[in-house]
């Protein structure tokens, strides 16, 4: 379906609602693949963020105009459920509608803001910041980005929707900018979820670096906003496990 703002968004199942919001280099369906079977119990909606999957490019990528886009879509109250940027996105929209959050996950959200001066943040966002100057396309930045991780990656040929979202990450609005109305969501008591990896899956530097700065961001967000915690075996994708992940959400979901 389209929102009216031109937003594609995937829609799987039927039932309650609940509304997903992807991260950098992916989209609504590549993101979420394997939680397609919560739709055998909810009306998943995947969002594609504007310039990822089939949403059109409009501009430079913004968490702002992005959390009023997915605001628009939470028009009945529904689940919300972020990864990574679009965590960011999701924490800014459902302070914009609190009313219309049953729930809110978020999974290693990079909102830096809410934990400037920790010293894994500060040199991952200095690694970030200089990847995004120093690139020269797409698949240059994913290979900067990664590196910047702690990951030893290597140039590889993109194409398709991989391109164009690979290309999408290179205009978005750096998260560390975005300020986290952590009174607001306090305020509105959301029951809350903040999920990451052990990252003991990722090489030792991948681990130091941005498994310590999105640990610290959690630490943040679950003692501000009184939220439950979920630990997965995995680095920054823990929902590319399945079942296990599905598992946890649907319990999360359930227990209201």
């Amino acid at each position: 379906m389209r929102t009216a703002s031109g937003l594609n968004v995937t829609v799987w199942g039927e039932g309650d609602p609940a509304v997903f919001v992807h991260g950098s280099f992916g989209w609504g369906e590549e993101t979420w693949s394997d939680q397609r079977p919560l739709s055998e119990h909810y009306r998943l909606l995947l969002v594609d963020r504007r310039g990822f999957g089939r949403s059109p490019a409009n501009g430079r990528v913004d968490f702002e105009r992005d959390a009023d886009d997915v605001a628009e879509i939470l028009d009945a109250p529904s689940h919300l459920v972020g990864h990574s940027y679009g965590g960011v996105v999701s924490l800014l929209a459902a302070a914009l509608r609190p009313g219309s959050v049953r729930s809110l996950t978020v999974i290693e959200p990079p909102a830096f803001g809410v934990a400037r001066g920790n010293e894994a943040i500060e040199e991952l966002v200095k690694d970030i910041d200089r990847a995004g100057t120093a690139s020269e396309d797409p698949v240059d930045y994913r290979v900067r980005f990664l590196r910047g991780f702690g990951f030893p990656a290597e140039p590889a040929p993109l194409a398709g929707p991989d391109l164009e979202a690979a290309r999408a990450s290179m205009t978005e609005r750096p998260p560390w900018e975005a300020q986290i109305p952590l009174d607001v969501l306090e305020r509105a008591q959301l029951r809350t979820l903040v999920v990451r990896g052990d990252w003991c899956p990722a090489p030792d530097s991948a681990r130091k670096r941005a498994g310590a700065a999105f640990h610290a961001v959690c630490d943040v967000l679950e003692r501000s906003l009184g939220a439950e915690r979920a630990v997965f075996p995995a680095s920054h994708n823990p929902q590319r496990l399945g079942r296990i992940f599905n598992d946890r959400l649907r319990a999360f979901w359930e227990a209201e």
